[in-house]
């Protein structure tokens, strides 16, 4: 008996058929349903299948929780070749101008904020060097890889604290615990959850100040003292 076309596993993006691939289809790290042919296929998707995806069993619609929520994470052994790679773009960064681009973006200014301000946008800052890797460099860690983000993101401090200068005077082990604390907080109404990954234009709209993201990107460089994929 014939099988029906309409019945056979396809890639979600470009209708690829699983019995066309030298390989099974690939499904996202995170809803274990949607498939993918490729890496290709699923990061050009990931715009889109954000707004729905979350993890089996969670009754929550993604959507409750703002707009920024874990991206699939590529968990088998499929990989693109590098020569179908996009050409590696890095985001805007200090590079060798960083002094320049401080004046003109304010860095960090941490010990200008209010202690809980300093605490979210070392957070952010940590999240979108999470989300620049994974676009930028094509490098999968913390939740984009569905690992725990939380003792990733305490190295990041333990990191930030070695930088002289970098963090407030008032800073201290309270004080970084309640940091911790913060990105641990999963209730909706916490912006500041290390389980949800933020873009660009998150911490656009969430701040209200198109030049945010330079800022964290900034802040983040200084705490790894290099900049995506690659040094200073």
């Amino acid at each position: 008996m014939a099988s029906n076309p309409e019945s056979e596993p396809k890639c979600t993006v470009c209708a690829t058929t699983e019995a066309s691939l030298p390989k099974a289809l690939q499904r996202c790290g995170r809803c274990l349903s949607t498939k993918y042919c490729s890496l290709e296929c699923q990061r050009a998707d990931w715009q889109s299948h954000k707004l729905s995806c979350k993890k089996p069993g969670d009754t929550a619609s993604p959507s409750n929780k703002a707009s920024h929520t874990a991206p699939p994470s590529n968990n088998t052994s499929h990989i693109v070749p590098s020569s179908k790679k996009p050409a590696y773009t890095p985001p805007p960064t200090m590079s060798k101008a960083g002094g320049i681009l401080d004046s003109l973006f304010g860095g960090s200014n941490l010990d200008k904020l209010t202690k809980k301000e300093c605490y979210i946008q070392l957070i952010d800052s940590y999240r979108l060097r999470v989300e620049d890797d994974y676009v930028f460099a094509h490098q999968n860690h913390g939740i984009y890889a569905n690992e725990d983000p939380h003792p990733e993101f305490a190295r990041y401090l333990d990191k930030a604290e070695k930088r002289k200068g970098l963090l407030p005077g008032w800073w201290n082990a309270e004080h970084k615990a309640a940091c911790k604390a913060m990105g641990a907080d999963t209730s909706k109404a916490n912006w500041a959850d290390l389980s949800c990954a933020v873009e660009k234009k998150d911490i656009q709209e969430h701040y209200q100040e198109d030049t945010m993201p330079m800022k964290l990107r900034l802040l983040a460089e200084k705490v790894y003292g290099k900049r995506v994929q690659g040094g200073l």
